[in-house]
């Protein structure tokens, strides 16, 4: 009995194993007819044939097809979609793909384009989620740094600082230094991350922090718009960190760089030269370069700023109606409204009065910087050279009554010295007459 059952367990061990070499051998054949299939449709979309192609890869999903050549149709056929800009059914297929293939070989990339599509559908917030997936699962993709820039771009926009910096420092760090980077998309990426994070450090002040980024890593970039940029925002933290005369030099060097440039910042680089020229007194080369800034920035947002160094330039030419008119729109500008420059601008117009001697005029402007600007380091310049005037018309009660008031206000201002000075001064004058 036992011999027999030990010849019937071989007879039936060697018949398995013949059912599951035919079954094989059938699922093997049936596999590389469908990827002959695949094949040739592929061949249809490199010729261009991009409407024959995406009928064979539909009629290929209609198989029963599995594994790799079912999500590689998946993928293909998704993609044509996209190209065509047929997004609503690119966008159903590569849910299909993720739904099927969660963790397949394209998973990346099919995450990638499902966010792509979003966006062409107008589906910001669905495309964050997909972008955000792709960062978590996939970080090491070739997907991932383009999902960690536009997450960054879209919190610098929506003014999350934190958010945006954690995508920034992790591209910065993920495609340096140049031996990781393996494409020049990447490399762009890693520049275009540097100039994002500079500008998200301007924003919160922090210029000594971009002096010292750009010094470590502005030597690797390429030439090109980026590092024109990260340049810029060198010469824009020499600027602020009040270095002038390196300002003035880096920014010179970057004038021939920004032509042909059409980016938002361009316009600055000529902006800072006038107004570092100003602060030389070269008055003849800032009205010239006041005038080309106009000419050829003619829809510039800060206009009002080349104003005012026009109506600069003017007064200090001695050319006090002409400045003044400068200055005066610079004060129709809305854009303006409730600036600095604003401030400076209705105190400038003080100035060209008081030194054409016209005090009661002055005094008049000094106040409206007094009465309607928020500027309190202005405010209190003004009442100083605003109760100077009333000195000069041998007025002291009211110059004496313009000091007190300043100082009750502006106690804390840099003028504040002054102030009690002159006050002091007028306290003199009223008890000797």
């Amino acid at each position: 009995m036992r011999q027999l059952l030990g010849q019937h367990l071989l007879l039936w061990c060697a018949a398995l194993v013949v059912a599951v070499n035919a079954s094989a051998e059938t699922f093997a054949s049936g596999k590389n007819a469908a990827a002959k299939l695949l094949d040739q449709a592929a061949g249809l979309e490199r010729e261009g044939r991009f409407e024959s192609a995406l009928v064979a890869y539909k009629e290929l999903l209609g198989k029963s097809l599995t594994g790799e050549v079912r999500e590689e149709t998946l993928r293909r056929c998704a993609r044509l979609y996209y190209q065509g800009a047929e997004y609503d059914q690119a966008r159903a297929l590569y849910q299909k793909q993720l739904q099927e293939f969660s963790k397949g070989k394209r998973a990346a990339e099919a995450l990638a384009m499902l966010a792509w599509t979003h966006l062409a559908l107008g589906e910001t917030d669905y495309a964050g989620n997909r972008f955000s997936e792709l960062l978590a699962n996939f970080p090491q993709s070739a997907q991932a740094p383009e999902a960690a820039y536009w997450l960054a771009l879209s919190a610098a926009d929506e003014k999350e600082g934190v958010a945006a910096l954690g995508y920034v420092d992790w591209l910065i760090q993920e495609l340096a230094p140049v031996e990781r980077r393996s494409s020049e998309r990447h490399t762009r990426l890693w520049q275009r991350a540097l100039c994002l994070k500079c500008q998200l450090a301007a924003e919160t002040g922090q210029w000594q922090s971009i002096k010292q980024l750009l010094a470590e890593h502005s030597g690797q970039m390429d030439e090109g718009a980026d590092r024109t940029k990260a340049l810029f925002w060198l010469a824009e933290a020499e600027f602020r960190t009040k270095h002038f005369e390196q300002a003035r030099v880096q920014f010179a060097q970057l004038q021939p760089l920004i032509i042909g440039m059409s980016e938002s910042w361009v316009a600055m680089v000529p902006l800072r030269r006038t107004q570092l020229a100003a602060r030389r007194q070269q008055w003849a080369e800032v009205l010239k370069q006041a005038e080309q800034l106009k000419r050829d920035f003619p829809d510039f947002p800060l206009r009002y700023e080349v104003d005012y160094l026009h109506g600069r330039a003017q007064a200090g030419l001695g050319q006090m109606t002409a400045a003044r008119r400068s200055y005066h729109r610079v004060l129709e500008n809305d854009v303006a409204r409730n600036t600095e420059t604003a401030a400076r601008a209705q105190w400038m117009i003080g100035e060209t009065f008081f030194h054409q001697q016209d005090y009661p005029r002055a005094g008049a402007a000094y106040a409206k910087v007094m009465e309607y600007q928020e500027e309190s380091d202005w405010q209190a310049r003004a009442a100083l050279q605003a109760g100077k005037c009333w000195e000069l018309q041998e007025d002291w009660k009211q110059a004496r009554d313009v000091y007190q008031a300043a100082l009750q206000r502006w106690q804390a201002s840099e003028s504040a010295s002054q102030l009690q000075a002159r006050l002091h001064w007028t306290e003199k004058q009223m008890l000797r007459r």
